[in-house]
């Protein structure tokens, strides 16, 4: 280890006595060339701030530009003229100029303006505005006169007006263009204005302005204080004489001033030298042994802090010398099972002696890669006092600036984390155990309730249809279909607890022939059409392109568009449509199931618990629809079994898309599909 050097300040001496007027001289001199310097100093440091206060009106002009380039950009795009202009489609603008824009270009907010000056659409830090605050939000008179300005562009493609605007206490950054096709065209009776705005508080102006490297930036709506450079800030479309909303400040940089003042003490500490240098010839014994002596008491100090830090550390740390340890903290003897007064028994052995023999290879190969490639950790074992070996991670280290033989030690012991990974290793057989018991369980008690179902079923069947005789009571016959219906139901849930066993294990098989689309979609919808009558949900279909097959497992295909399509009419309310659709994907020839509604909608934790068999998104007593939670997952688990995928789309109150995608080597009988 290096050893430390220690640079002490010497004592102050009075410096020799000289004659009045060399003193007078020297000192009228110092004073001359550094008045004339000073004043050359503010000159320039003047030239500098007004150069400086050019650059950030540039920076602010800049990031106008920028800002109306990505505005014009949006504002012409033909999309934004469809979801917009001809038919304001919310779900689009959140996703293509609101929330997106909001994270990907520091939009604080953006808003859309109608002809009557009205805001119809809007986006806060990355929050959709309510109703409410759209009503209550002010246009201020610049934001009105960049709409006035943009709209009344001539015909053509679109143009961006950005300036400054001010809304109560806080600045923006805005920009206004009018909603126009990419070729161009006049301004619409029946268009609309897309504003961005950037807030401008401290933090966004400081970035704004970071390449100039300027130190107490703020903005404020008062005059910053007269000692700081400003910038005044105005409204778009107000008079240049006109006064400031608001100003940006700084600390006005002062590099000459700056470098002035060290040139000035250098000067000093020269004149200084001249008058102590007679002074520092006849003190010098003085201080050389003032100075050796506090070297000497800081050291004393700095080992004890030292050793009090190496003792502190959790780990082992030893310092070799020549093989033999020479330095071991509290944590090494410890772990070596010596207490920290027993350190004599391990300084100046060969480490060598404490690694266990069959690692001491392994030790070898540490000290010949010491610090070739970095800190490089190697696990073996040690030998503590009792005899027993301790697993160790240790690392060599050489000691810079030291000789050779010298060497820093590092050793963890490893058995914490070996008893945790025994302990993660245990927890994860007992799952895989408990897995596979609960796979044979289900698949062992279904098919032991499926035998006396069966029986239950053909006897109830018997006794309603009246095959032996009639039963003489009506209520019998009754009761019988209930028995009937209760069991078919319960062998239903048992055939689906035996195709989630299956899916768990692997084994599901599929009997698969060519199936016709659209009659098996239309055979859906009557299995279900009595169920969306009553509860006043009507249920609209869409195959395209007509003649469609696929090689599918009829029964299971048939059973994944009734658990979407049951679940859709049950968690809709009167009126709310329910729609399916059949299409194929145009880049990969997917043929792709859409089941939308437009019920109670979920949120993502909602949707991954609904995908969980047996689970339940509203459980207990509250729960709002009756089912065992096999619906979605047996979907997805047939989707999955023919090569496909179930994916899921929702949003709180807004309603559900779940979309099935087969593979295009599925599907027979398919047309051209342009995207």
């Amino acid at each position: 280890m290096q050893e430390p050097r220690y640079f002490l300040a010497p004592n102050p001496s009075r410096p020799p006595l000289v004659t009045a007027p060399v003193l007078l001289l020297l000192v009228m001199a110092v004073l001359v060339i550094a008045g004339v310097l000073y004043t050359a100093a503010r000159y320039f440091d003047a030239a500098e701030a007004r150069r400086t206060c050019q650059r950030v009106e540039q920076m602010m002009g800049s990031a106008q530009n920028s800002l109306g380039l990505v505005l014009r950009d949006y504002a012409g795009w033909d999309a934004t003229v469809t979801h917009i202009v001809d038919k304001m489609d919310m779900v689009w603008a959140d996703e293509n100029i609101g929330i997106y824009l909001a994270g990907g270009y520091r939009l604080s907010m953006t808003l859309v303006v109608d002809r009557k000056g009205q805001i119809i659409y809007g986006v806060e830090d990355g929050k959709r505005l309510s109703a409410a605050r759209l009503q209550d939000f002010p246009l201020s008179d610049a934001m009105r006169r960049m709409i006035d300005q943009t709209v009344a562009a001539l015909p053509g493609t679109t143009e961006a007006v950005t300036g400054v605007t001010r809304v109560g206490d806080t600045f923006y950054l805005t920009g206004a263009a009018d909603i126009r096709p990419s070729l161009g065209g006049a301004a619409r009776s029946d268009g609309a204005v897309l504003i961005f705005m950037q807030k401008l508080d401290r933090v966004a102006v400081a970035r704004m302005l970071a390449p100039l490297l300027l130190e107490m930036i703020d903005i404020g709506i008062h005059p910053v204080s007269p000692e700081e450079a400003r910038l005044p800030l105005r409204e778009f479309g107000v008079a240049a004489e006109a006064p400031p909303v608001g100003w940006v400040g700084w600390r006005a940089p002062a590099p000459a001033v700056d470098f002035l003042a060290g040139i000035f003490w250098v000067l000093v500490l020269v004149l200084l030298a001249l008058f102590g240098g007679t002074g520092h010839v006849l003190m010098r014994g003085q201080r050389a042994a003032q100075r050796e002596t506090g070297a000497n008491e800081a050291l004393r100090h700095l080992s004890g802090r030292y050793r009090g830090l190496i003792d502190a550390l959790p780990d082992m740390v030893c310092l070799l010398a020549d093989g033999r340890v020479s330095l071991i903290n509290a944590a090494g003897l410890s772990l070596l099972g010596l207490p920290a007064d027993k350190a004599s028994e391990v300084v100046g052995r060969p480490f060598l002696d404490l690694v266990a023999e069959g690692d001491r290879l392994i030790f070898h190969r540490a000290l010949q890669v010491r610090g070739r490639s970095g800190v490089e950790w190697v696990t073996l074992s040690l030998v503590g006092s009792d005899g027993a070996t301790v697993p160790m991670e240790l690392a060599v280290l050489p000691v810079s600036g030291e000789s050779v033989g010298e060497m820093t030690l590092v050793a963890r012991d490893r058995r914490p984390e070996l008893a945790r990974r025994e302990t993660v290793r245990a927890a994860e057989t007992r799952a895989a155990v408990a897995d596979r018991a609960k796979g044979q369980f289900l698949a062992n008690i279904s098919h032991e309730l499926r035998t006396p179902l069966n029986a239950i079923i053909g006897f109830s069947e018997i006794l309603r249809d009246e095959l032996l005789g009639p039963l003489g009571v009506p209520q019998y016959r009754e009761y019988a279909i209930d028995i009937h219906d209760g069991g078919l139901h319960l062998l239903r849930l048992v055939n689906d607890l035996l195709d989630i066993a299956r899916m768990d294990a692997g084994t599901l098989e599929l009997r698969e022939g060519w199936v016709e689309v659209a009659p098996l979609i239309d055979r859906c919808e009557r299995l279900l059409r009595q169920k969306a009558v009553e509860r006043g949900v009507p249920v609209r279909l869409d195959v395209s392109p007509a003649g469609l097959r696929v090689l599918a497992d009829e029964m299971r295909l048939k059973q994944i568009v009734v658990n979407l399509l049951g679940n859709a009419i049950r968690f809709s309310d009167a009126g709310q449509a329910v729609e399916v659709a059949v299409r194929l994907d145009g880049p990969t020839g997917d043929l792709l199931i859409d089941v939308a509604d437009h019920g109670i909608g979920m949120n993502v934790d909602a949707m991954r618990i609904a995908l969980e068999p047996f689970a339940q998104v509203e459980g207990g007593h509250n729960r709002r629809q009756p089912g065992a939670g096999l619906g979605l997952p047996l979907a997805r688990g047939y989707a999955e079994a023919h090569g496909g995928s179930l994916t899921m789309q929702s949003t709180p109150a807004l309603g559900t898309t779940v979309t099935v995608r087969l593979p295009a080597n599925r599907v027979a009988g398919t047309p051209t599909v342009d995207n």
